[in-house]
């Protein structure tokens, strides 16, 4: 039975935290809160694709999304707002559906059988890297150069 299982992930990308974007953000009284709500906010969305979607659960998207990530609705409003103004969050239906727009660039995925294909080219290449192997190569390198050797030796005799 096929396991279709798939597995996502976000990049921190290098300069996340020298991003002037994110570091006026950390600026803010409470910022490494918002950094922090941010990140949880990119990993809520990566199966929607960067989409955050108001299921009406509460009254409102910033009081779902504090009670999805267990965190203030307050520091939630303030990371929401810092990142819609900042063009890093997109209003695309009022109320009902969002888009954090760095997300393609910081997002990768695969699915189990990928995985496992990439686990096995691995082993392949392990195998054919081990001892044994370099000691194989050697040993036909040295053989060639033997055989390189009685070559040149009897082209000497011949020309004599």
């Amino acid at each position: 039975m096929s396991n279709n299982k798939r597995y996502y992930w976000f990049k921190l990308k290098e300069d996340f935290f020298t991003d002037k974007k994110i570091k006026k953000l950390r600026k803010i009284s409470g910022g490494d809160t918002y950094v922090i709500i941010y990140q949880k906010l990119l990993l809520l969305s990566l199966r929607d694709n960067g989409k955050l979607f108001y299921e009406g659960v509460e009254s409102d998207f910033i009081k779902e999304m504090a009670l999805t990530l267990d965190e203030s609705i307050e520091n939630v409003s303030i990371t929401l707002n810092y990142l819609e103004s900042k063009g890093l969050l997109e209003i695309i239906e009022v109320d009902k559906e969002f888009y954090l727009s760095e997300i393609e660039s910081l997002v990768g995925s695969e699915t189990a059988s990928t995985i496992r294909s990439r686990k096995s080219r691995e082993q392949k290449a392990l195998q054919y890297n081990s001892t044994a192997t370099k000691l194989k190569h050697r040993d036909r390198d040295r053989k060639r150069k033997r055989d390189r050797e009685r070559f040149r030796k009897r082209v000497r005799e011949r020309n004599r």
